[in-house]
C-alpha cells in the first residue's frame, strides 16, 4: 500500500513538472484593434543584426515597448522613448536577439505596446499592440 501511494505521489509530481514545462513554451498572441497607415512608419536602414525605424505617431505615453515580430515570435524588443518634436518622427533602433537575424524578403511586424510581453503573460496570453506596422525588408 505504501509503495503504491509513493508511486502515485511521484506520478503526480512528474505530471505537474511536465505541465509546467509545457506552459513555459506557450506562445503569446499579438493583436491590434486598428492598423495605422504605413505613412506613419518607415524603415530608415537595416542590417541582419538591427533595424532603425522612423515613427510618426503621437502617443500619450513617453515610453512604450517596441517589438519586431516574425509571425508571433519576437525577433527584437525593448522599451524606447516616444518623445518627438511637433511634426517630427522619433527613431528607434531594435537589435535582433542573440542567434536571430533580419532577412530580406521576409514579412515582419512592428508592434508597439504599453507593457512588456513578460509582464502580460503572467495573467494572459494575448498582447495588444497600440500600433502595428507590417513590412517586408527589401534587398539592399
Amino acid at each position: 500500500m505504501k509503495y503504491q501511494l509513493m508511486k502515485f505521489s511521484v506520478a503526480i509530481a512528474v505530471a505537474g513538472c511536465v505541465s509546467c514545462a509545457g506552459a513555459s513554451k506557450a506562445k503569446m498572441t499579438y493583436y491590434h484593434e486598428k492598423t495605422l497607415p504605413a505613412q506613419y512608419f518607415g524603415v530608415i536602414r537595416w542590417t541582419p543584426q538591427e533595424i532603425e525605424f522612423s515613427i510618426r505617431v503621437d502617443f500619450s505615453e513617453t515610453h512604450l515597448y517596441h517589438l519586431v515580430l516574425d509571425g508571433n515570435d519576437p525577433v527584437a524588443e525593448g522599451w524606447f522613448s516616444t518623445t518627438r518634436s511637433q511634426g517630427q518622427a522619433y527613431t528607434v533602433t531594435l537589435k535582433a536577439k542573440k542567434g536571430l537575424i533580419f532577412s530580406p524578403g521576409k514579412k515582419y511586424r512592428l508592434c508597439i505596446g504599453n507593457e512588456s510581453p513578460e509582464a502580460v503573460f503572467v495573467y494572459r496570453s494575448s498582447y495588444q499592440c497600440l500600433a502595428d506596422f507590417e513590412f517586408i525588408l527589401s534587398d539592399k
